[in-house]
């Protein structure tokens, strides 16, 4: 009995899953979600992004995109990625097709400045990773007018 009602709570939590999924879907098509509306055909990688004391890290999953075919572009306190996804069948009828190919883009605003010249990025199983230094602030020293 046990074992079953685990099942049924299993299936319940796929079934609210997707419920979510759709509900998300339908509002980020409408405009009411937090994120920037998607426009039809596009798709968004998903993300993370963590602060460290020294520097910004993403870390965006793009499975099947090549390295070639993603753009970054870092401009005052603003990230931005975009890239294209290419279906690995074009022109086949698919009884199924459950990924998403196209266009993306996103946009992340920083907190803190920025030095767009040390921003690195590397691409590895799909995962692509950026490092964004912080602009470290310059310290002036006030000298002693020398008097004479």
């Amino acid at each position: 009995m046990a074992a079953l009602k685990r099942v049924q709570l299993d299936d319940l939590a796929r079934i609210q899953e997707r419920v979510n999924a759709l509900f998300e879907e339908a509002l980020l098509g409408s405009g009411f979600g937090l994120r920037e509306q998607r426009e039809p055909g596009t798709w968004e990688p998903a993300v993370d992004l963590l602060e460290t004391p020294e520097a910004y890290l993403l870390y965006a999953e793009l499975p099947g995109v090549r390295r070639e075919d993603i753009e970054l572009e870092v401009q005052d306190s603003v990230l931005e990625l975009a890239g294209t996804r290419q279906p690995l069948e074009e022109g086949r009828s698919f009884m199924r097709m459950e990924r998403s190919y196209g266009p993306f883009r996103r946009r992340f605003e920083l907190a803190h400045a920025v030095d767009p010249e040390a921003v690195g990025a590397s691409f590895e199983r799909g995962i692509l990773k950026i490092e964004v230094p912080k602009r470290r602030p310059r310290t002036i020293e006030v000298k002693p007018v020398e008097e004479g």
